[in-house]
Formats: C-alpha cells, sequence, structure tokens
C-alpha cells in the first residue's frame, strides 16, 4: 500500500493515485467499524481491495539493470517488514495483557503465532463445515493483505521477464479459479489467490500505458464504466477477497473490481482539477495507507473503549473509529516520513 506512486520523470507522487487509495482505505474503516449494509460499504466492497492491487500495478516497473533478487529485496523490505514489525508488536502486546499480567506466563499464544506465519484469517473458505478458527485473532486481521501483495509482486515480477507473459498470467488466474472450484482451502500468504489478484495488478500496468489521465476523462469511458460496474456488482453480489469469496463469480468479481477502481481514480482526477485544496488534504490519508492499514484495529481497541466511557451510542462511536483512526494514523504517518526525511538530511 506504501509502494512509490512516481511518475517516470521526477519524483512528483500521483495525487489521483492517492486519492482512489484514500477511497479504498476509507471503506476498509467503514466495513471493519461495523458500518455495513448500505450502498456505500456494498458497492466500496468491489473495490476497496482490488483498488491498491490496480494502483500498485500502476506504478509497477520492470528494469532492466535490476536483478530478480533485488527487486523482491526491495519489495520483501517495503512490504515484508511491516508485517512482521507489526504482527510482532500486536502479539507482545496481546501476551503481556492476556498472559503475563494475570500471571499465566505459559501461554504463548500458539494459535496467534500460526496465525502470523500462515497470514490468513482462516485455513477454509465459509462455506467449509467442520472446525475453522481464526488465526489472526490479535486485531491483525488486514495484514493478510501485505503477504498477498508480495507474493503478487514476486509472481508478476517473474513473469514480466519472460515474452509469454500474459500466457503466464492467464494459466495462473485459471489455476486459481480452478483451486477455489474444487477445494476449499486457503492457502497461506493467500497463495491460491495470487495468480488471480495478479490480473488486477495487470489491469493497472495496461492503464499506465493507455495515458490514465486522459483515458479515464472520456466520458462515454466514464458512462460505460458506471453501467458496467453497477451492473457487475449486483449480478455477483458482495465479496471479502481475504476469505476467499468473490461473489458468485470470480470473473464477475475481477470485471467490478477493474471498473471500480478506475471509476474511483476518475473521481480523483475530477477533484483534483475542481478543488485542488480539498484534494491534497485527501490525498494525505492516501499516501498513508500502510499505518492506517495495519494499526487501525488495534486503535480501534482504545476509542470504542473511550466512547463508551463517554455513553456515546452506536453509531456516533462508528464515527469516532472511523474518523479518529483516520486522523490519528495519517498524523502518525505524516510524522513518521517527516522524521524519516530528516534523517536522510
Amino acid at each position: 500500500m506504501d509502494a512509490s506512486l512516481e511518475k517516470d520523470k521526477g519524483k512528483v507522487r500521483l495525487e489521483w493515485l492517492d486519492l482512489g487509495k484514500a477511497a479504498g482505505i476509507l471503506v476498509v474503516l467503514l466495513v471493519h467499524a461495523g458500518c455495513t449494509g448500505g450502498p456505500v460499504t456494498f458497492y466500496g466492497g468491489m473495490f476497496y481491495m482490488p483498488v491498491f492491487f490496480v494502483a500498485a500495478g500502476y506504478t509497477y516497473r520492470c528494469r532492466e539493470d535490476e536483478t530478480y533478487g533485488a527487486y523482491l529485496k526491495k519489495r520483501a523490505r517495503r512490504l515484508l517488514l511491516p508485517y512482521f514489525g507489526t504482527s510482532a508488536f500486536l502479539w507482545l502486546f496481546f501476551w503481556i495483557k492476556d498472559s503475563v499480567l494475570p500471571g499465566r506466563f505459559s501461554d504463548l499464544k500458539p494459535l496467534s503465532v500460526l496465525g502470523i506465519l500462515y497470514s490468513r484469517n482462516q485455513m477454509h473458505t465459509a462455506a467449509y463445515a467442520g472446525e475453522n478458527p481464526v488465526l489472526l485473532n490479535i486485531l491483525n486481521a488486514p495484514l493478510w493483505f501485505l503477504t498477498a501483495m508480495f507474493l503478487i509482486c514476486a509472481w508478476y515480477g517473474l513473469i514480466s521477464r519472460s515474452r509469454k507473459k500474459y500466457l503466464l498470467l492467464a494459466l495462473g488466474a485459471l489455476l486459481s479459479v480452478l483451486w477455489h472450484w474444487g477445494t476449499g482451502w486457503l492457502l497461506p500468504w493467500s497463495a491460491d489467490a495470487v495468480p488471480y489478484f495478479a490480473c488486477f495488478f495487470a489491469a493497472g500496468e495496461a492503464l499506465k500505458g493507455k495515458k490514465a489521465e486522459r483515458f479515464l476523462c472520456e466520458l462515454w469511458i466514464l458512462g460505460l464504466l458506471l453501467v458496467v460496474f453497477l451492473t457487475v456488482s449486483r449480478l455477483n453480489g458482495s465479496m471479502n477477497l481475504s476469505n476467499g469469496d468473490y461473489g458468485h463469480s470470480m470473473l464477475l468479481g475481477l470485471i467490478s473490481g477493474v471498473s471500480g477502481s478506475l471509476l474511483v481514480f476518475a473521481a480523483g482526477m475530477c477533484l483534483e482539477r475542481k478543488l485542488p485544496a480539498v484534494s491534497r488534504r485527501i490525498a494525505c490519508v492516501g499516501q498513508e495507507t500502510l499505518v492506517i492499514l495495519c494499526f487501525h484495529m488495534f486503535l480501534f481497541m482504545f476509542l470504542r473503549a473511550g466512547a463508551a466511557l463517554a455513553g456515546l451510542g452506536e453509531e456516533l462511536t462508528k464515527a469516532v473509529l472511523v474518523g479518529g483512526s483516520l486522523i490519528l494514523l495519517t498524523g502518525a504517518g505524516r510524522l513518521r516520513r517527516m522524521r524519516t526525511a530528516g534523517r536522510r538530511c
């Protein structure tokens, strides 16, 4: 989520891409705060994870002067260090809270350790009839995205070095579909879904080739995207990519995810042109989606406790969770960025 969003020349961030990511993380917060059932979360659920895959694909470059090993190392530093660092912090916090403070020193939370290593909320899809314990049980459920993104980058970076790139992409997606149809297993690090997710990544790279700023400003294209998105979303139903729920069809899920992402980017371009001051402030949220993703559920715990002490109602509590985490974690991310820039200087 914190991938470099830079143009080929210079180091200017693509504001509309940050705005799209801000929209995606907002829907993540709304869903995790329990604001479900309305059109915002229903239609937002079609793109709120794909938009990050598409954005990463847009910024992807296959550099001939960079070895595959160097490429993987860079991606691991950007995605796996935050994953294991945040996971270790959360595990240590809850181990101290639930085991050390009450005096049960032998409880090492093995199921939580398994969840960190497996990086899936469960081992089977929701349709599985047997025991299906929750693995990411220390407020780290959103972190599955980071390991999935790392494997997507690893897979796409590998096939991009082949002349049969799109054939390999299609074969990988087909294997994902067959695995989903044939078994209820969710593999570690979303390995079963990674080739399918890579299609979102490829859509982002294709958008870059079409010069997105001009392509998404064509009224007939926007109209077509809107019709496709609304129609396919209704046909496919809700999705939850983290648990292997693609709605009625993985193909329809791909279409709704890509079209929804493109519509969000187009809305970001419009906002950037019409209300630049507002756009810049919202884009700040999109620049800090990694921090928000990693820590929003942990912060929810404290905000919810504060709301209960203040006697706030359910709906107001949800507003505090979403608004408070957006403000506090965006601010924390900006502070981290400033301190990092200061050390480099």
